[in-house]
């Protein structure tokens, strides 16, 4: 036989009717709820008699964590009132202590249900500032991302369309959880405002597939999305999304430096940092290409250029999209550039949008669209012959018509 075994409740720590009546019922099978044992939301019970015990949850007036001073445990004075009263402190669960009684003699901890929802109202209302600084965190943090050039947008065309989902319900399980929590709290307060005593015998077996089932999902979404996050951020460190622009199979969907050239093209870098490309789609993209080189050519006209071409290419699977997408591109370059960006004016290309600016130092930078084609390219020249905006770009826009 064992002596000792774990168990996730069968409901949320909210519920308060629900744990008295699991824990009771525990006790009556002869598992007893070791102190103040509930690891990462896992009960830990060891073997006992089998004898009618009575649980009961108390809402804590203040707000308690294990990292408290007091190490999350009730006053002295409540625990040595429960105490005389009977009732033996057996641990705590969210913001209510647990308290246990085998003597059937024992009067109950609280009689008066206007006193209880007291008590439930402190909770709730703590739990409610929780829930609002959650939300408002959020908010805020996607804002201020937003003002620095991050976009969420952008992050879904390279992450694809599980990563961004992921992501989306695994913010939108933690904000329905919260407002559930709040939820339950309220109603239980007003039924104790009413006079009506808690249920303690609860049939808690009713709502236990539906925690278990959303527990599994939510902490599956949480793992699920680690991992493709994790992923990706080691993809992006190591460049293990990127490949020597020599490996590209065949030509990419736009002109690069090599059409700028006329008979000679030498390369400057052979570095995966600086020479490279990559390519993915997704639901969002049919294809996405990043490409950057850094080389020195020899023009028609005999001027020799020297520098780096940075191509963002996007081939949207649907023309609103692809829209969206420029607007995007010219919107996250004008906030991280800030005090660099500057506007110019737009060369007439024959695009459906074109955007021309100062995106880093003094370098040019377009975006132009056309139908479901975005391209983003940045061209930094640094030797003493150079071509003008109107003349480079109007070559990438050739090779999108």
């Amino acid at each position: 036989m064992k002596d000792r075994i774990w168990r996730l409740p069968p409901c949320p720590p909210y519920d308060v009717e629900g744990m008295e009546s699991w824990l009771s019922d525990m006790a009556a099978r002869g598992w007893k709820l070791e102190p103040d044992d509930f690891f990462f939301g896992i009960a830990s019970f060891i073997k006992t008699d089998p004898a009618p015990v009575r649980y009961r949850l108390e809402a804590s007036p203040k707000k308690v964590s294990t990292w408290s001073d007091d190490g999350g445990v009730p006053d002295r004075e409540a625990w040595e009132l429960n105490t005389d009263c009977g009732w033996e402190y057996a641990g705590r669960r969210g913001q209510f202590f647990i308290y246990r009684t085998a003597d059937q003699n024992a009067p109950e901890l609280h009689t008066d249900p206007q006193v209880q929802a007291l008590a439930v109202k402190a909770v709730e209302k703590r739990q409610l500032r929780n829930l609002l600084f959650l939300a408002g965190y959020w908010l805020l943090y996607f804002f201020l991302r937003a003002l620095q050039g991050s976009s969420i947008l952008l992050f879904a065309m390279k992450a694809g369309l599980p990563a961004t989902l992921l992501l989306a319900l695994f913010l939108l399980g933690a904000l329905t959880f919260g407002i559930g929590e709040v939820l339950s709290l309220r109603r239980l307060k007003k039924r104790l405002k009413e006079g009506a005593p808690p249920d303690h015998r609860k049939d808690w077996k009713k709502t236990r597939r539906r925690w278990f089932g959303s527990r599994v999902l939510f902490w599956g979404l949480f793992i699920l999305l680690f991992v493709l996050l994790f992923r990706m951020l080691g993809d992006a460190l190591e460049n293990r999304d990127r490949m020597p622009r020599s490996e590209y199979p065949g030509k990419p969907p736009f002109a690069t430096l090599a059409d700028f050239a006329e008979g000679e093209y030498r390369r400057t870098w052979n570095d995966i940092h600086y020479d490279y490309a990559s390519r993915w789609s997704n639901a969002f993209l049919k294809e996405g290409v990043e490409w950057s080189e850094q080389a020195e050519i020899r023009r028609p006209d005999g001027s020799r250029l020297s520098g780096g071409l940075k191509i963002t290419y996007y081939h949207a699977r649907s023309e609103a999209l692809a829209k969206l997408l420029a607007k995007e591109l010219q919107r996250t370059d004008r906030a991280s550039a800030r005090k660099y960006y500057e506007e110019l004016a737009s060369p007439d290309l024959g695009m459906d949008d074109t955007a021309a600016y100062h995106a880093l130092a003094h370098f040019p930078c377009v975006v132009l669209r056309k139908g479901n084609i975005v391209i983003r390219a940045l061209f930094y020249q640094t030797g003493n012959d150079t071509v003008i905006l109107e003349e480079w770009a109007g070559i990438l826009a050739e090779s999108l018509k």
